[in-house]
C-alpha cells in the first residue's frame, strides 16, 4: 500500500512539472515551483490538502510565495458515501445514532478535506449540526508525511528552491495531532464565546460537549444568511453598512484587546440570525500575547507618524531573526521605501491587508521570519477588511479603529506595556546592571582627565561616506589656492613693474573658480 502511494507522489509531482527527481540536471523555476507544487497537493487528495493547508499558516518554515501559494488550495471535496458517514457518526457516538437522533440528513451541508458536516435533531427536538472527520485521516496524513520524509532524503535542493523540506516536514508531523483534534475546535468555540460574550451583536453556535470527540463536534444549528448574501439581507431589513462597521468593531476587539481571533472568517464562516453576527468554523484560530499585541501597537503607531526607527524596532520585536544576517542600512532604507509609498495617502483609502503585505515583503528581503500567528492574522484581516469594503463602503476605517482604540483600549494598552512579566524582566535586568554603574562612570572620567578616552564610531557605507569626505577636501584645498592667487594677485596689481604677473595670477584665480564651480555642481547632480 505504501509502495503504490509512494508510486502515485511520484508521478503527480512529475505530472506537474516537479521533474527535479528525475532531471537531476535540470533546475526548477523558483517562481513558479509554488504553482506547482500547490497543484500537486490538490490532485493528491484530502490529506494533502490538510498538509498544505496547516503549512500555509507557517511562516516560519516557508517563504512567502508557498504561503501565497498554498493558502489558495481549494477545500471542497467530494463527501463520503451516506452509509460510511452515518457509520464513522455512530462509531464517535458508542452507540445506535437513533439513540441520541431523531433523524440524521444523508446529504451532508459542506464537504472539505478533513470533515463534513450534516444537519441532524436530537430526540428532544432540538436542529445541530454534526461535523465528522473523514475516518482514518490521522493515519493517512502521517503515512503521507512518512513517505515524503523517505523521499526528501532523495530529493535535489533546486526541487523546492529555499525551502529546507525535511526540517518542514518534521515540524509538520510534530503538530499534526493537535491541528486535527476536534476537541480544540470545540474548546476553541467556548473560550471564543466567553471572552466576547459583552458583545450584544456577536454569537457563536453552542457546543454540545457531551457528543464532542477527537473525531466529531456536535453543535446548535444556525439557520442564518452568509454575510455576502446582500440582497437577502436588505430584503430582511438589515442595514449592511452597520454590519460592516459591527463586524469590524468586533475583529478589532478580537485582536488587540483579546489577543484571540477567528483565523478563517470568510463569508462562508459568519452567518446574521437574529440581528448577530455568527462566526462558525472554528479550525484556525489566532492568539497575540500581551507584548506582541504591544508590537502591533507600535507597528501602528510607527506607520502613523512616519518613523523610521520606531518601525524598524518593532518590526524586530515582532519577527525572528539572526542579527548577523541584517544588513541594518539596508533594512532602515526598505522601511523608509515603504512608509514613503504611503506619506501622501488618504488614511481612509488605506487597506491594512496591504501594509500587512508590505512589513511581510519588508521582513522577508531582510532575513526575518514573522511568527505563524502574524501569518494567521495577515489571512484573517485580508478576508474581514474585504467584507467590510463591500458592507460599507463609504465607511472610514482609520476613523473607526481610532475612535475604538480612544473609547475602549486605553487601559488595555496600559496593560500591555506594563504587565508584570515585562516590569519584572526590565526590573531583573536594572538590578543586574545597575549596580556597575558607579564603577563605570568613575572608570569614563579617569580615562577623559587622563586623555585615553577612545570613541568608536561605526560608518554604514564607508566607502561612499569617504568618497563624500573626498570631494570636501577637493573643494576645501582649490577654495584655499583660489584665495591664495586672489590676494598675491591683488597685491602685485599695486606695482607697476609686476602688473603683467599679477594678471597671470588673476587669470589662474578664474581657472581654479571655475574648477571649483564645476566640482559644486557636478556633486549635486550626482
Amino acid at each position: 500500500m505504501a509502495n503504490n502511494r509512494l508510486r502515485e507522489i511520484v508521478r503527480v509531482f512529475s505530472a506537474v512539472g516537479l521533474t527535479g527527481l528525475k532531471e537531476r540536471r535540470k533546475g526548477l523555476d523558483e517562481q513558479t515551483v509554488p504553482q506547482k507544487l500547490r497543484a500537486a497537493f490538490e490532485e493528491l487528495g484530502p490529506s494533502f490538502v490538510k498538509i498544505g493547508q496547516i503549512l500555509s499558516t507557517r511562516s516560519d518554515l516557508l517563504p512567502e510565495p508557498y504561503i501565497k501559494e498554498l493558502s489558495k488550495l481549494q477545500d471542497s471535496v467530494l463527501p463520503l458515501p451516506a452509509g460510511q458517514a452515518l457509520q464513522a457518526i455512530e462509531a464517535e457516538l458508542g452507540q445506535p445514532v437513533g439513540r441520541v437522533f431523531r433523524t440524521v440528513s444523508e446529504e451532508p451541508l459542506a464537504s472539505a478535506s478533513v470533515a463534513q458536516t450534516h444537519r441532524a435533531v436530537f430526540l428532544s427536538g432540538q436542529e445541530v449540526v454534526i461535523k465528522i472527520q473523514r475516518p482514518h485521516l490521522t493515519e493517512i496524513i502521517s503515512e503521507d508525511i512518512a513517505i515524503l520524509l523517505r523521499l526528501s532524503k532523495k530529493m535535489p535542493k533546486r526541487f523546492l528552491p529555499s525551502v529546507d523540506l525535511r526540517e518542514v516536514l518534521l515540524q509538520l508531523k510534530e503538530s499534526l495531532a493537535a491541528e486535527i483534534d476536534f476537541r480544540q475546535e470545540a474548546q476553541a468555540m467556548l473560550d471564543f464565546a466567553e471572552k466576547n460574550q459583552s458583545v450584544n451583536c456577536l454569537a457563536v453556535p453552542q457546543v454540545f460537549t457531551d457528543f464532542t470527540t477527537r473525531h466529531m463536534i456536535v453543535e446548535e444549528y444556525i439557520p442564518g444568511i452568509p454575510i455576502n448574501h446582500y440582497e437577502a439581507l436588505l430584503k430582511e431589513g438589515y442595514d449592511l453598512e452597520d454590519i460592516g462597521r459591527k463586524l469590524m468593531l468586533s475583529f478589532i476587539k478580537q485582536v488587540f484587546k483579546d489577543g484571540y481571533f477567528h483565523g478563517d472568517p470568510h463569508p462562508g464562516n459568519l452567518l446574521i440570525h437574529n440581528n448577530k453576527i455568527y462566526f462558525i468554523d472554528f479550525g484556525i484560530m489566532g492568539q497575540l500575547q500581551d507584548d506582541m499585541r504591544a508590537s502591533l501597537n507600535d507597528v501602528l503607531y510607527s506607520f502613523t507618524t512616519q518613523d523610521v526607527d520606531g518601525m524598524a524596532k518593532a518590526i524586530l520585536t515582532v519577527t525572528e531573526a539572526d542579527s548577523s544576517l541584517i544588513d541594518k542600512v539596508g533594512f532602515s532604507q526598505d522601511i523608509e521605501q515603504m512608509l514613503t509609498k504611503y506619506a501622501n495617502l488618504d488614511l481612509g483609502n488605506l487597506f491594512i491587508a496591504d501594509l500587512l503585505t508590505d512589513l511581510l515583503s519588508v521582513s522577508q528581503r531582510n532575513h526575518l521570519k514573522a511568527p505563524p500567528q502574524i501569518t494567521v492574522l495577515g489571512k484573517a484581516v485580508l478576508q474581514i477588511e474585504g467584507i467590510f469594503r463591500e458592507l460599507a463602503p463609504d465607511v472610514n476605517l482609520m476613523t473607526l479603529a481610532k475612535h475604538y482604540f480612544i473609547e475602549n483600549m486605553g487601559q488595555d494598552m496600559l496593560t500591555q506595556v506594563l504587565n508584570r512579566e515585562s516590569l519584572l524582566i526590565e526590573l531583573f535586568y536594572l538590578l543586574k546592571n545597575g549596580k556597575n554603574i558607579p564603577r563605570k562612570v568613575n572608570e569614563l572620567s579617569e580615562k577623559l582627565l587622563s586623555g585615553r578616552l577612545l570613541i568608536n564610531y561605526d560608518i554604514h557605507d564607508y566607502s561612499k561616506r569617504m568618497r563624500s569626505l573626498q570631494r570636501l577636501a577637493d573643494r576645501f584645498v582649490l577654495t584655499f589656492i583660489f584665495m591664495a592667487l586672489l590676494l598675491a594677485a591683488s597685491i602685485l596689481s599695486f606695482n607697476p613693474p609686476f602688473l603683467l604677473l599679477a594678471k597671470v595670477l588673476f587669470l589662474l584665480a578664474g581657472l581654479v573658480l571655475v574648477s571649483l564651480l564645476f566640482l559644486i555642481i557636478s556633486s549635486r547632480k550626482f
